[in-house]
């Protein structure tokens, strides 16, 4: 396999909110993304997604940990290090309509970044950026208009242009498709897969929805407080999660198939404080399976899904479920 184009080390992200107190975002979180791959993050709101994909891309500065991007450390860069970087790491924001400058014509739109980071005259550009509107399905037409006279699908095309102008090596995605109804979202996904297969472009692709991820992502990362609570392939962690979280979640994930029922896993309690985290798991609070020493015992991430991936349970080896064999996944394929 490549040389990954994003490496995560131990990365962890606390924010100061007055009188000595600090929200624990994101704890020591690791993972890497590989030219083509699509890694989604998965977890309730307060999860840490959207900050872990504003650090990564030094959006915001990590308080620990190492981001490698493109074999370069770029932890430690001042923003004016970070501006010549930014070609070659675009985001796609989850509300097109606060992400587009509304007094600006979706060709402007698309044309800024070529403005800020190549050095395309104005009729090469404005080529570029009709080029960029084709391939992301929007109509010529469409670019002379402005941002409250396009749908949400096309302002999350014209959003997906911008970010692929400067062809870029990663694309982070925090909630593209939430503000879309079905029918729009099952077609950006389609652009961002096709999109992925033509530039090899790795992806980070944040989502609280499973079934988006399903159809997306090669691995899923499930966090929870802040904290990665399973890892592993897509279609490992559909057809059989390890941790007593993932379950959970997957319980609650509607299948399209009316004949399979899960058991439904219900979480009681509320989610701990960021800024009092407890001891042990983060998770034991809510947990079905919790014993007196996952109060106590901090987790560690181990093996899960014969290798293929890992789970941060002390339980681990009660709860996993064994994966099907091949051909024989519970619900429907990935």
């Amino acid at each position: 396999m490549s040389a990954p184009i994003l490496a995560v080390e131990n990365l962890t992200k606390h924010f100061a909110v007055g009188k000595g107190q600090v929200v624990h975002a994101v704890n020591s979180v690791s993972f890497a993304i590989h030219p083509g791959q699509t890694v989604g993050l998965v977890g309730e709101s307060g999860s840490g997604k959207s900050t872990i994909g504003r650090t990564v891309l030094r959006l915001l500065r990590p308080t620990s940990g190492r981001v490698v991007f493109d074999g370069r450390d770029i932890t430690d860069l001042s923003e004016a290090e970070c501006r010549p970087l930014r070609a070659r790491m675009q985001m796609v924001f989850q509300d097109p309509w606060s992400a587009l400058n509304p007094r600006h014509s979706a060709r402007r739109l698309i044309e800024e970044p070529l403005l800020l980071h190549t050095k395309l005259g104005a009729a090469e550009r404005r080529t570029r950026a009709e080029a960029l509107a084709d391939r992301v399905h929007l109509g010529r037409p469409v670019l002379d208009r402005f941002p409250s006279e396009l749908s949400g699908g096309q302002l999350q095309r014209v959003c997906v242009a911008r970010a692929i102008a400067t062809d870029p090596a990663l694309i982070v995605l925090d909630e593209p498709t939430s503000s879309l109804d079905l029918s729009v979202r099952a077609g950006i996904l389609e652009l961002l897969a096709e999109i992925r297969a033509e530039t090899g472009a790795g992806m980070l692709f944040i989502s609280h929805d499973l079934g988006t991820l399903k159809l997306i992502s090669d691995e899923i990362i499930v966090l929870y407080l802040g904290s990665v609570m399973e890892r592993a392939p897509s279609r490992e962690i559909f057809a059989a999660p390890s941790h007593p979280y993932t379950q959970a979640l997957m319980s609650a994930h509607l299948s399209p198939d009316p004949d399979h029922h899960p058991a439904r896993i219900r979480l009681e309690g509320e989610i701990p404080s960021p800024i009092d985290l407890p001891p042990g798991c983060p998770f034991a609070s809510r947990c079905f399976a919790s014993i007196e020493a996952c109060h106590r015992e901090r987790p560690r991430l181990v093996p899960a899904h014969g290798g293929r991936g890992s789970a941060a349970c002390i339980r681990l080896a009660e709860f996993e479920r064994p994966t099907p064999p091949r051909g024989l996944t519970s619900g429907n394929p990935s």
